[in-house]
């Protein structure tokens, strides 16, 4: 993670630290107070130091804080409080606050009342509008309340699912075109592959659990193409976390829609082989990261985009040792994007149906292979990264509960303690498959007194119950 991300999510906890003080400090004593006056000089410090003088938006959108649209992490530390305070604001009708330049003027008995009608607002009828209309009263001309939505817009919501599954859909019919032509032509253009790896990117930018969710999808005949796609978007979800750039993003999505590239030369009964490859089939098989590199120079590209695309479709194959394949004596340090390739690809091999191995293995298995290979085969930060990013058991992973349900991950609310995740509970549709149940918070579960904790069995593979995950986080638009 960077240090401005870092730097960032440090701000961010002290932001909701400060607010939450003088909220509660406001309520038991006087305004002349020694500790209302620190609260109020804490939170004007706070929110200068974090809008450098400018303008500053705190909203909170399908239950998290963001503040300046960077979503604030959960922190141990700041956990029950941000909790509080995610309840604190919907009491009101309130979705955030716009603060307004300057807000270095702003004055400690300023905020003082500030923080008073926030408290008292929620004894009122209307408490968004009276806020509104009490603020303007009072001449506090540097802060505009953000009503609640009660949720997103459903035509936002829909949109927003129609792009990303036309974005996979078009994705796979150009891994193929492309295949397809380099095999019978020689070569072929990017144009289409660029465009949809900016929507790829800029889908990832605006909900990247979403296309985690969609990396669930499996298509046993298509297998290559779809694996094609989801090591992209995988790959996009982990570089998204490190903190890649927009143009480094395409670049790397571009890198994982043509890892495989060089498949298209290895021969249908080797690449659908139901058993274990012989040895003369391995050798084959192992040929295809350096067939994939010159393929991709023969599509019709920039020079730059070429380049800085063949490394990690070469890589993919290469540990972190300098084991695997091909072997090559060039190589000293794999770089960023082979090595995310690796991880990425790794995992989805792991968790898709393959004619050589008897099982498929679950997302939580497969996660704890791979570390136990951390450092051999993988880069052990990246790994953990990664597997941080997926959480303990992955989203659209099934897990089976001690309360006899059973449930669907679609999140991890808490950033900090990603072993509990939001959980969609399955009911029986009456046809032998399921449907949406409620949706439930397990972290949660474990911080309210007196509430009944479920307490996760194991993870289930989703092929084995009829289940595909990606129709339940797309439900909207079928």
């Amino acid at each position: 993670m960077s240090k401005r991300k870092n730097e960032s999510e440090h701000l961010g906890g002290r932001f909701i630290r400060a607010l939450h003080h003088l909220l509660n400090t406001v309520q038991i004593h006087q305004d002349n107070n020694q500790l209302v006056k620190e609260s109020s000089a804490a939170f004007h410090r706070i929110v200068s130091l974090i809008s450098g003088g400018e303008e500053l938006k705190v909203q909170i959108w399908r239950g998290r804080f963001y503040i300046e649209g960077e979503k604030l992490l959960y922190r141990k530390e700041t956990f029950p409080i941000i909790n509080e305070m995610l309840e604190y604001f919907p009491q009101r009708g309130l979705e955030g606050f716009h603060f307004l330049s300057p807000f270095t003027n702003v004055t400690p008995d300023d905020l003082t009342i500030f923080a008073h009608l926030l408290n008292d607002s929620l004894t009122e009828e209307n408490p968004p509008e009276w806020l509104e209309k009490t603020i303007k009263e009072k001449g506090l001309s540097w802060v505009n309340t953000l009503k609640e939505q009660k949720k997103e817009p459903p035509s936002l919501v829909l949109k927003r699912k129609e792009r990303a599954k036309q974005a996979y859909i078009d994705a796979v019919v150009t891994v193929k075109e492309v295949a397809d032509k380099v095999s019978h032509q020689g070569a072929a253009g990017v144009r289409k592959a660029r465009r949809l790896a900016q929507t790829m990117v800029d889908l990832v930018r605006e909900d990247d659990t979403l296309l985690l969710g969609l990396t669930t999808i499996r298509d046993y005949d298509d297998y290559t193409y779809t694996h094609s796609v989801n090591v992209s978007l995988l790959c996009l979800c982990l570089g998204k976390r490190l903190g890649l750039s927009h143009i480094f993003l395409e670049q790397l999505a571009i890198s994982g829609l043509f890892h495989d590239l060089g498949k298209v030369e290895v021969p249908k009964e080797i690449l659908m082989k139901p058993g274990t490859l012989s040895g003369e089939e391995w050798k084959e098989m192992r040929k295809h990261p350096l067939t994939g590199v010159r393929r991709i120079l023969w599509l019709h590209a920039s020079r730059t985009l070429k380049m800085r695309t063949i490394l990690g479709p070469f890589e993919h194959h290469l540990n972190a040792d300098l084991s695997g394949y091909p072997t090559t004596h060039f190589v000293q340090n794999i770089s960023l994007f082979g090595q995310i390739l690796h991880i990425a690809d790794t995992y989805d091999a792991l968790t898709s149906q393959r004619g050589y191995r008897p099982r498929t293995f679950t997302p939580d298995e497969a996660l704890r292979m791979m570390w136990v290979e951390a450092g051999k085969k993988f880069d052990a930060l990246l790994l953990k990264s990664f597997i941080n990013m997926m959480g303990i058991y992955p989203i659209g992973t099934i897990l089976e509960l001690d309360s006899g349900e059973m449930g669907l991950v679609v999140d991890y609310p808490n950033e900090s303690e990603r072993t509990r995740p939001l959980i969609m509970l399955l009911a029986d549709d009456g046809r032998g498959s399921y449907r949406r149940g409620d949706t439930v918070d397990l972290a949660a579960e474990e911080l309210k007194e007196g509430a009944t904790t479920r307490e996760i069995l194991r993870g289930i593979h989703p092929s084995s119950l009829g289940i595909q995950p990606s129709l339940f986080f797309l439900e909207e638009v079928n």
